[in-house]
This record gives structure tokens, sequence and C-alpha cells, in this order.
């Protein structure tokens, strides 16, 4: 009994190369396809066009592929996205420095420099009158 099941998935296993075989033109001319035995009467298939992974089995005989899960379509959304988001940088840097005046550089007028350097005079003498208290409370010593 068990010489017969190992016939039948051999022959089922031929059956299945042979249909693979039967494949478009396309298929046959570049070997599109690659199976790896993945344990008894299983098989791996590998799409060398589209990347796609299939699990193929055989069940009473009769042999049937499942294609394996993955996050393909997911990443080529990302890739697609990306794809565009950096064709249009690419547009806006092709159009040259005017694209976005507002994101230029503006340097200070002298009155917003005259502005800073009185908040910054103001600020040291603060700081130099916190000085002279703290060496009066030490006793006129230096700090």
């Amino acid at each position: 009994m068990n010489a017969f099941l190992r016939a039948r998935c051999n022959i089922a296993a031929y059956a299945l190369a042979l249909g693979l075989a039967a494949l478009p033109a396309q298929a046959e001319e570049s070997g599109r396809f690659v199976l790896k035995e993945a344990g008894q009467n299983t098989f791996i298939r590998l799409d060398t066009f589209t990347g796609a992974v299939s699990h193929c089995s055989s069940s009473a005989g009769e042999w049937s592929c499942k294609s394996a899960s993955d996050d393909r379509a997911q990443l080529h959304q990302e890739i697609a996205k990306l794809k565009k988001e950096n064709d249009e940088l690419k547009a806006k840097l092709a159009q040259g420095p005017d694209v976005a005046p507002e994101s230029r550089l503006a340097l200070p007028s002298e009155a917003d420099i005259d502005r800073v350097m009185m908040l910054i005079e103001k600020y040291l003498e603060r700081f130099l009158s916190f000085i002279r208290k703290f060496e009066q409370r030490q006793d006129g010593e230096p700090i």
C-alpha cells in the first residue's frame, strides 16, 4: 500500500512538472518558475518575474498551490508614494530659487541688531550688578 502511495505521489509530481512546463511561451523561454522541495510531497514555487512565492502540496493525489502571504503590495505602494514625492521635490528644485520666497534666509535689519545689542547690554549690567552685590555680602572679598 505504501509503495502504491509513493508511486501515485511520484506521478503527481511529474504531472505538476509537466503542468508547469505547459505554461505560456514567455515562462518556458526564461525559466520563470523555480521549484524547491520543502518536504515530502510539498514544494515551494518562486515566480522569478514577480517574486511571488507559492506553497504547493499534494492532498489525496491532487496538487494545489497556495500563494504565500507577503507585504509586496504594501511595499510597492510605499515605493510609489516615495517616488512621487521625490519627483515633486526634483521639480521644485528645477524651478530655481524663486519657488518659495518665504523659505529664503532674511538677514536682520539694523534696528533688529540695535534692539538685540541693547538687550544684551541690559542683561550684562544686571549680571554685573548681581556679582557686585554678592561680593558685598562676602565682606568685599573677591570671588
